[in-house]
């Protein structure tokens, strides 16, 4: 959500900055504003997906740890329980 923030704070910069302008605009300058918005934008939604990724593969590291101490103390629950 931040990140759609942060693009959105940079569209309304560019829309800002661009009325503000004395000179006639021109198609190519509309044309670089908005493709350095969409560069902009680009960034935050990649940065955003890397960070998404990476709280994924924590959380699946986590559960893959805890699954492996589930079944190492299931496992040390059995052998008490066999050598009796």
């Amino acid at each position: 959500m931040k990140h759609s923030y942060t693009a959105l704070l940079a569209l309304l910069m560019v829309v800002g900055l661009s009325a503000c302008d004395r000179s006639d605009p021109t198609a190519e300058d509309a044309t670089t504003s908005l493709e350095s918005t969409l560069s902009a934008t680009s960034d935050s939604a990649e940065e955003a997906s890397d960070e998404v990724i990476g709280a994924i593969d924590n959380a699946i590291e986590a559960m893959d740890e805890m699954a492996d101490e589930a079944i190492e103390d299931a496992n040390n629950s059995l052998d008490e329980l066999t050598s009796d």
